[in-house]
């Protein structure tokens, strides 16, 4: 529905889409963006730079509280702004209404991949939300009625817990008109999404593990899997002192047998991994202590580390989020449990679990997700100090100062082979240290009608609709 300076696709390479041009200092620290001609929002109005600017401003004041914000402080000038101690943000200028040129505080050769993440930042009319307080924007009627939009596809209608209704964007300039007239995007349990594509009544969803062999059998659907850039991992609050030595979590590293579960629960759609560093193709996955499963070792290294085993530990989870999660998780706790290791699961909604993990008032905590391997810098956003909750990603509250200096040295370092050797280092460091216990890389599976014609499966699984601009329906 909205446009974005640039976007990922699905192999998670950031590409221009409101841009048509964007020229990069050698020193990677200053970006400039050459919009499309003509590019008009749903409602005929023109989309400029001066809707872009207005975009970045609202998304990096704290008072409108966005995702973005820590994203984008890299800005020269953002923080000040951000903060009310500047009148705008002196990193971002638009001489005109076509070009947008920023300018960061220090060399980041991830810029691109950090505006575009997912389907990138998008892009708001100025002429619709310039007079509504930053605090004020989540309530405003346009986020339950976002009725002028600069993408391809345009706001329909939805009904509330049933479906969500998007129509083809006529007025769109900003390159081909979507083929499709319009999208449903239905909310429904995993059962019932699974009856409904068996009958025919859906034409895409995402595919638990323990469905695949099932659907395979129906003949007007394809099964699509590829390997995903997420991680399902255990985060530990690393402000717990009985937590701190790495020698105790490095014992619970050993304790599970992570390759048992891959073949008996995920049967065989994953890989292993032992750190979040796991890519893109010029990284690749550094060779390092795979904590193969030793629950002998595993005792030895707790009681180094002083564990006591009267003390139970609180692990926060939501479960129903996918059959696999809530079978693997009763297993690590009785894995736990055979070294000396006792483990409560606390389920919990996903607001809790988000309420409770963001104020640090957790031992252990079940996550699923994040983009690793579209870039090593990634990590940086979760293990950084600067980047504790709630600024950012780092809610086990994890220091390394050697890690503070690597992940901006990566990122101020346009040449592969420089940036794979110091993330190579970061790497070895997580893997020694572990803040969190990396399970595996789920692989992202799709059952897709064979109606379908044009989806092209993106490694993030939820980054689906990444082209469906270019989708459309045979017969």
């Amino acid at each position: 529905m909205f446009g974005a300076l640039v976007r990922v696709n699905d192999k998670l390479e950031a590409v221009p889409d409101l841009a048509e041009k964007i020229d990069v200092s050698p020193d990677a620290k200053t970006y400039t963006f050459t919009l499309k001609k003509g590019i008009t929002f749903s409602d005929g109005k023109p989309l400029t730079s001066k809707d872009v600017r207005f975009t970045y401003e609202r998304a990096v004041d704290k008072r409108a509280a966005t995702y973005w914000r820590g994203r984008l402080l890299d800005i020269q000038g953002a923080t000040e702004y951000g903060d009310q101690q500047a009148e705008k943000i002196s990193g971002l200028e638009t001489p005109d209404d076509y070009t947008v040129k920023m300018t960061l505080r220090k060399p980041d050769a991830t810029w691109l991949l950090t505006i575009g993440d997912f389907a990138g930042l998008s892009i708001l009319p100025e002429h619709i939300l310039k007079d509504v307080a930053p605090d004020q924007l989540a309530k405003h009627p346009f986020s339950l009625n976002p009725n002028v939009s600069g993408g391809a596809f345009k706001f329909g209608k939805y009904e509330t817990d049933q479906y969500l209704q998007i129509d083809r964007n006529d007025n769109y300039t900003g390159g081909p008109k979507a083929k499709l007239d319009r999208l449903f995007f239905k909310i429904l349990t995993a059962d019932v999404a699974l009856a409904q594509m068996d009958r025919g009544e859906l034409d895409l969803m995402i595919v638990p593990v323990s469905e695949m062999d099932r659907m395979k059998k129906n003949p007007n659907v394809s099964i699509v899997s590829v390997p995903s850039p997420s991680i399902d991992f255990l985060a530990y609050n690393m402000q717990r002192d009985y937590l701190k030595d790495k020698r105790i979590r490095q014992g619970m590293y050993y304790a599970i047998d992570r390759e048992g579960m891959i073949k008996a629960i995920m049967q065989g759609e994953a890989q292993l991994v032992s750190q979040t560093i796991i890519g893109p193709d010029w990284m690749g996955i550094p060779q390092l202590n795979d904590y193969k499963f030793d629950p002998n070792k595993a005792k030895q290294l707790l009681k180094e580390g002083g564990w006591d085993g009267s003390h139970t530990l609180q692990c926060l989870y939501v479960p129903g989020s996918s059959k696999e999660r809530d079978a693997y998780m009763p297993i690590l706790q009785q894995q736990f449990k055979d070294v000396g290791v006792n483990m409560e699961i606390v389920s919990a909604d996903g607001t809790e679990v988000a309420r409770r993990r963001n104020g640090g008032d957790f031992d252990l905590v079940q996550v699923s997700g994040g983009i690793f391997r579209q870039d090593p810098n990634v990590s940086g956003k979760y293990m950084e100090t600067i980047n504790w909750v709630p600024v950012g990603g780092n809610y086990g509250h994890y220091t390394n100062t050697r890690l503070d200096e690597l992940f901006p040295l990566g990122r101020a370092t346009p040449d592969k082979n420089e940036r794979k050797k110091i993330y190579t280092e970061a790497a070895q460091i997580m893997n020694d240290e572990l803040p969190w216990l990396c399970l595996w890389s789920p692989n992202s599976i799709f059952a897709v009608s064979k109606k379908l014609v044009g989806f092209k499966p993106p490694s993030y699984a939820t980054h689906d609709m990444w082209n469906a601009d270019e989708w459309s329906v045979a017969g």
